[in-house]
Protein backbone atom coordinates (compact mmCIF):
# COMPACT_ATOMS: atom_id res chain seq x y z
CA UNK A 1 0.00 0.00 0.00
CA UNK A 2 1.30 3.36 -1.17
CA UNK A 3 1.44 5.90 1.71
CA UNK A 4 0.63 9.32 0.23
CA UNK A 5 2.99 12.30 1.72
CA UNK A 6 1.17 15.40 2.00
CA UNK A 7 3.41 18.44 1.85
CA UNK A 8 2.54 21.81 3.25
CA UNK A 9 2.23 24.56 2.68
CA UNK A 10 4.40 26.77 4.77
CA UNK A 11 7.24 24.11 4.28
CA UNK A 12 7.48 25.03 0.55
CA UNK A 13 7.38 28.98 1.51
CA UNK A 14 10.51 28.16 3.79
CA UNK A 15 12.07 26.29 0.28
CA UNK A 16 10.83 29.11 -1.66
CA UNK A 17 12.52 31.58 0.51
CA UNK A 18 15.56 29.27 0.71
CA UNK A 19 16.31 29.20 -2.80
CA UNK A 20 15.51 32.74 -3.47
CA UNK A 21 17.91 33.31 -0.66
CA UNK A 22 20.43 31.43 -2.21
CA UNK A 23 20.02 33.12 -5.65
CA UNK A 24 20.74 36.80 -4.28
CA UNK A 25 23.83 34.92 -2.66
CA UNK A 26 25.06 33.90 -6.18
CA UNK A 27 24.43 37.29 -7.82
CA UNK A 28 25.96 39.15 -5.49
CA UNK A 29 29.44 37.27 -5.11
CA UNK A 30 29.15 37.00 -8.72
CA UNK A 31 28.38 41.22 -9.89
CA UNK A 32 28.63 42.92 -6.53
CA UNK A 33 32.27 43.27 -6.67
CA UNK A 34 32.11 45.34 -9.84
CA UNK A 35 33.31 42.16 -12.68
CA UNK A 36 31.04 38.53 -12.91
CA UNK A 37 32.32 35.23 -14.01
CA UNK A 38 29.81 35.79 -17.12
CA UNK A 39 32.06 38.46 -18.38
CA UNK A 40 34.73 37.83 -21.00
CA UNK A 41 37.90 38.48 -19.60
CA UNK A 42 41.28 39.53 -21.19
CA UNK A 43 44.76 38.67 -19.37
CA UNK A 44 47.52 40.64 -18.70
CA UNK A 45 50.93 40.72 -16.57
CA UNK A 46 52.86 43.20 -14.52
CA UNK A 47 56.42 43.18 -13.42
CA UNK A 48 56.55 45.19 -9.78
CA UNK A 49 59.97 45.22 -7.42
CA UNK A 50 57.17 45.41 -4.58
CA UNK A 51 53.92 44.66 -3.62
CA UNK A 52 53.42 46.64 -0.33
CA UNK A 53 51.32 43.36 0.63
CA UNK A 54 49.11 43.08 -2.34
CA UNK A 55 47.05 39.87 -2.25
CA UNK A 56 45.34 37.64 -4.86
CA UNK A 57 41.95 38.43 -5.51
CA UNK A 58 42.54 42.48 -5.29
CA UNK A 59 40.58 44.43 -7.70
CA UNK A 60 41.72 46.06 -10.76
CA UNK A 61 40.30 49.56 -11.23
CA UNK A 62 40.39 51.76 -14.29
CA UNK A 63 39.65 55.62 -13.51
CA UNK A 64 38.24 54.38 -10.62
CA UNK A 65 35.96 51.71 -11.79
CA UNK A 66 36.72 48.05 -10.55
CA UNK A 67 37.41 46.02 -14.24
CA UNK A 68 38.90 43.39 -13.25
CA UNK A 69 41.00 41.08 -10.47
CA UNK A 70 44.61 39.93 -9.58
CA UNK A 71 44.36 35.60 -10.66
CA UNK A 72 48.59 35.61 -9.55
CA UNK A 73 51.45 36.66 -7.45
CA UNK A 74 54.46 35.05 -7.84
CA UNK A 75 58.60 35.94 -7.44
CA UNK A 76 60.47 35.90 -11.03
CA UNK A 77 63.45 38.13 -10.39
CA UNK A 78 64.05 39.39 -13.92
CA UNK A 79 65.55 42.26 -12.76
CA UNK A 80 65.66 45.10 -9.51
CA UNK A 81 62.88 46.69 -10.69
CA UNK A 82 60.80 43.38 -12.02
CA UNK A 83 60.90 41.08 -8.95
CA UNK A 84 57.39 40.20 -8.95
CA UNK A 85 54.86 39.40 -11.82
CA UNK A 86 51.77 39.82 -11.04
CA UNK A 87 48.77 38.49 -13.29
CA UNK A 88 45.43 39.82 -13.68
CA UNK A 89 42.31 39.41 -15.77
CA UNK A 90 40.16 43.11 -17.10
CA UNK A 91 36.54 42.58 -18.86
CA UNK A 92 36.97 42.57 -22.51
CA UNK A 93 34.74 45.80 -22.85
CA UNK A 94 37.04 47.90 -21.33
CA UNK A 95 40.59 46.86 -23.44
CA UNK A 96 40.38 49.19 -25.94
CA UNK A 97 41.46 51.82 -23.07
CA UNK A 98 44.81 49.44 -22.55
CA UNK A 99 46.94 50.79 -25.29
CA UNK A 100 50.95 50.62 -25.64
CA UNK A 101 50.95 54.08 -23.80
CA UNK A 102 49.02 52.65 -20.89
CA UNK A 103 50.99 52.57 -17.64
CA UNK A 104 50.00 50.39 -14.57
CA UNK A 105 50.43 51.30 -10.51
CA UNK A 106 49.45 50.05 -7.07
CA UNK A 107 47.29 52.06 -4.96
CA UNK A 108 45.93 52.03 -1.21
CA UNK A 109 42.39 53.04 -0.25
CA UNK A 110 44.03 55.01 2.51
CA UNK A 111 47.46 55.08 3.95
CA UNK A 112 46.85 51.68 5.30
CA UNK A 113 43.80 50.11 3.71
CA UNK A 114 43.33 47.83 1.47
CA UNK A 115 45.51 47.20 -1.53
CA UNK A 116 44.32 47.55 -5.14
CA UNK A 117 45.66 47.53 -9.01
CA UNK A 118 44.86 50.80 -10.88
CA UNK A 119 45.87 50.73 -14.73
CA UNK A 120 46.32 54.18 -16.44
CA UNK A 121 44.35 54.29 -19.75
CA UNK A 122 46.28 55.47 -22.85
CA UNK A 123 45.76 56.86 -25.71
CA UNK A 124 42.37 56.29 -27.87
CA UNK A 125 43.33 54.82 -31.72
CA UNK A 126 46.73 53.65 -30.38
CA UNK A 127 47.22 49.70 -31.25
CA UNK A 128 46.41 47.89 -28.28
CA UNK A 129 48.15 45.56 -25.50
CA UNK A 130 48.11 42.00 -26.84
CA UNK A 131 46.60 39.36 -24.64
CA UNK A 132 48.83 37.98 -22.08
CA UNK A 133 50.89 40.94 -22.97
CA UNK A 134 52.57 42.87 -20.00
CA UNK A 135 51.74 46.64 -18.92
CA UNK A 136 54.16 49.44 -18.28
CA UNK A 137 54.99 50.17 -14.56
CA UNK A 138 54.41 53.44 -13.16
CA UNK A 139 56.26 53.57 -10.09
CA UNK A 140 54.33 57.34 -8.94
CA UNK A 141 51.95 55.15 -6.77
CA UNK A 142 54.31 52.81 -5.15
CA UNK A 143 53.45 53.29 -1.20
CA UNK A 144 57.05 52.61 -0.56
CA UNK A 145 58.70 55.07 -2.96
CA UNK A 146 56.55 58.11 -1.65
CA UNK A 147 57.23 57.05 2.16
CA UNK A 148 61.31 56.83 1.10
CA UNK A 149 60.90 60.58 -0.59
CA UNK A 150 58.91 61.44 2.77
CA UNK A 151 61.91 60.42 4.96
CA UNK A 152 64.18 62.17 3.00
CA UNK A 153 61.96 65.39 2.99
CA UNK A 154 61.94 64.65 6.85
CA UNK A 155 65.90 64.50 6.86
CA UNK A 156 66.76 67.75 4.95
CA UNK A 157 64.12 69.62 7.23
CA UNK A 158 65.98 68.68 9.91
CA UNK A 159 69.13 69.24 8.31
CA UNK A 160 67.63 72.67 7.54
CA UNK A 161 66.08 73.43 10.90
CA UNK A 162 69.42 72.27 12.23
CA UNK A 163 71.20 75.23 10.03
CA UNK A 164 68.37 77.66 11.04
CA UNK A 165 68.65 76.82 14.58
CA UNK A 166 72.76 77.54 14.51
CA UNK A 167 72.03 81.13 12.54
CA UNK A 168 69.76 82.38 15.30
CA UNK A 169 71.99 81.10 17.96
CA UNK A 170 74.91 83.17 16.21
CA UNK A 171 72.63 85.97 15.73
CA UNK A 172 71.37 85.78 19.34
CA UNK A 173 75.24 86.20 20.38
CA UNK A 174 75.50 89.24 17.90
CA UNK A 175 77.86 87.73 15.44
CA UNK A 176 77.74 89.36 12.09
CA UNK A 177 76.12 92.49 10.76
CA UNK A 178 72.36 91.23 11.45
CA UNK A 179 73.60 90.14 14.51
CA UNK A 180 75.19 92.89 15.90
CA UNK A 181 71.81 94.99 14.25
CA UNK A 182 69.86 93.00 16.79
CA UNK A 183 72.14 93.65 20.17
CA UNK A 184 74.25 96.49 19.50
CA UNK A 185 72.74 99.80 20.68
CA UNK A 186 75.08 102.05 19.01
CA UNK A 187 73.88 100.55 15.77
CA UNK A 188 70.92 101.90 16.27
CA UNK A 189 71.28 105.40 17.74
CA UNK A 190 73.97 105.92 14.24
CA UNK A 191 71.46 104.12 12.13
CA UNK A 192 68.73 106.85 13.82
CA UNK A 193 71.02 109.35 13.29
CA UNK A 194 72.16 108.93 9.41
CA UNK A 195 68.16 108.51 9.27
CA UNK A 196 67.76 112.06 10.11
CA UNK A 197 71.05 113.38 8.24
CA UNK A 198 69.02 112.10 5.23
CA UNK A 199 66.06 113.36 6.10
CA UNK A 200 67.35 116.94 6.32
CA UNK A 201 69.39 115.85 2.88
CA UNK A 202 66.33 115.02 1.23
CA UNK A 203 64.41 118.78 2.37
CA UNK A 204 67.46 120.44 1.21
CA UNK A 205 67.51 118.68 -2.33
CA UNK A 206 63.93 119.14 -2.81
CA UNK A 207 64.41 122.79 -2.16
CA UNK A 208 66.87 123.57 -4.39
CA UNK A 209 64.99 121.78 -6.76
CA UNK A 210 62.28 124.12 -6.00
CA UNK A 211 64.56 126.88 -6.64
CA UNK A 212 66.11 125.71 -9.72
CA UNK A 213 62.59 124.88 -11.39
CA UNK A 214 61.43 128.08 -10.40
CA UNK A 215 64.97 129.88 -12.04
CA UNK A 216 64.07 127.72 -14.78
CA UNK A 217 60.86 129.16 -15.13
CA UNK A 218 61.81 132.68 -14.71
CA UNK A 219 64.25 131.89 -17.53
CA UNK A 220 61.81 130.59 -20.12
CA UNK A 221 59.80 133.85 -19.61
CA UNK A 222 62.35 136.11 -20.22
CA UNK A 223 62.72 134.14 -23.34
CA UNK A 224 59.55 134.01 -24.31
CA UNK A 225 60.00 138.19 -23.92
CA UNK A 226 63.16 138.46 -25.81
CA UNK A 227 61.40 136.69 -28.44
CA UNK A 228 58.76 138.55 -28.42
CA UNK A 229 60.39 141.81 -28.61
CA UNK A 230 62.50 140.48 -31.38
CA UNK A 231 59.61 139.66 -33.41
CA UNK A 232 58.25 142.84 -33.08
CA UNK A 233 61.47 144.74 -34.02
CA UNK A 234 62.21 145.87 -30.79
CA UNK A 235 65.44 146.79 -29.36
CA UNK A 236 68.53 145.90 -31.18
CA UNK A 237 68.00 142.27 -31.66
CA UNK A 238 64.41 142.94 -33.19
CA UNK A 239 66.09 145.47 -35.76
CA UNK A 240 68.57 143.53 -36.52
CA UNK A 241 65.92 140.55 -37.59
CA UNK A 242 63.67 142.63 -38.57
CA UNK A 243 65.11 145.89 -40.15
CA UNK A 244 66.08 145.72 -43.70
CA UNK A 245 68.12 149.57 -43.84
CA UNK A 246 70.45 147.62 -40.78
CA UNK A 247 71.03 144.95 -43.76
CA UNK A 248 71.74 147.21 -46.55
CA UNK A 249 73.83 149.68 -45.06
CA UNK A 250 76.16 146.50 -43.57
CA UNK A 251 76.42 145.02 -46.86
CA UNK A 252 77.11 148.53 -48.32
CA UNK A 253 79.83 149.07 -45.47
CA UNK A 254 81.07 145.59 -46.61
CA UNK A 255 81.14 145.97 -50.45
CA UNK A 256 83.11 149.88 -49.25
CA UNK A 257 86.11 147.70 -47.13
CA UNK A 258 86.49 145.75 -49.40
CA UNK A 259 87.20 147.78 -52.05
CA UNK A 260 89.92 149.68 -49.83
CA UNK A 261 91.48 146.17 -49.17
CA UNK A 262 91.75 145.63 -53.10
CA UNK A 263 93.33 148.95 -53.73
CA UNK A 264 95.48 148.12 -51.12
CA UNK A 265 96.39 144.64 -51.81
CA UNK A 266 96.91 146.27 -55.88
CA UNK A 267 99.47 148.88 -54.01
CA UNK A 268 97.77 151.71 -54.77
CA UNK A 269 97.65 155.07 -52.35
CA UNK A 270 99.88 155.51 -48.76
CA UNK A 271 98.08 152.24 -47.52
CA UNK A 272 98.95 150.52 -50.28
CA UNK A 273 102.55 151.34 -51.01
CA UNK A 274 103.84 150.61 -47.46
CA UNK A 275 102.03 146.90 -47.41
CA UNK A 276 103.44 146.28 -50.69
CA UNK A 277 106.26 148.39 -51.73
CA UNK A 278 109.38 146.48 -50.09
CA UNK A 279 111.97 149.90 -50.88
CA UNK A 280 109.60 151.91 -48.76
CA UNK A 281 109.70 149.42 -46.07
CA UNK A 282 113.85 148.98 -46.33
CA UNK A 283 113.83 153.11 -45.80
CA UNK A 284 111.71 153.12 -42.92
CA UNK A 285 113.98 150.37 -41.47
CA UNK A 286 117.11 152.52 -42.45
CA UNK A 287 115.49 155.34 -41.34
CA UNK A 288 114.65 153.63 -37.92
CA UNK A 289 118.27 152.30 -37.56
CA UNK A 290 119.92 155.83 -37.80
CA UNK A 291 117.00 156.91 -35.21
CA UNK A 292 118.17 154.55 -32.86
CA UNK A 293 122.31 155.36 -34.08
CA UNK A 294 122.15 159.41 -32.94
CA UNK A 295 120.12 158.58 -29.82
CA UNK A 296 122.98 156.17 -28.62
CA UNK A 297 125.18 158.56 -29.51
CA UNK A 298 123.67 161.45 -28.10
CA UNK A 299 123.36 159.53 -24.73
CA UNK A 300 127.56 158.72 -25.01
CA UNK A 301 128.57 162.24 -26.08
CA UNK A 302 125.91 164.25 -24.99
CA UNK A 303 128.90 167.67 -25.26
CA UNK A 304 128.90 167.21 -28.67
CA UNK A 305 125.84 168.23 -29.43
CA UNK A 306 124.65 170.21 -26.04
CA UNK A 307 126.94 173.32 -24.57
CA UNK A 308 126.07 175.29 -22.08
CA UNK A 309 127.79 178.84 -21.19
CA UNK A 310 127.27 180.37 -17.86
CA UNK A 311 128.15 184.05 -19.37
Amino acid sequence: MIKSTKVKWGEIKVGVLITIALFVLLWASFSGSGTSIFDKKVRYIAYFDNVNGLVKGAPVWIAGVEVGNVTSIKFVNLDSAGQIELKLRVKESVTNMITIDASIKLGTIGMLGDKYVEIIPGTLGKPLIAEDGAIRTDATGNLAAIMSEGEELVTSSRKVMGNLCEITAGLKDGEGTIGQLLVNNQLHVELTGLIASMTILMDGLQKNQERITSAMENISTDLADVTSKANSNSGTIGKLLGDPKLYDNLNSSTGRIDSILSKINQGQGTAGAMVNDDELYQEIKNLVVRINNLVTDIEQNPHKYLKFSVF
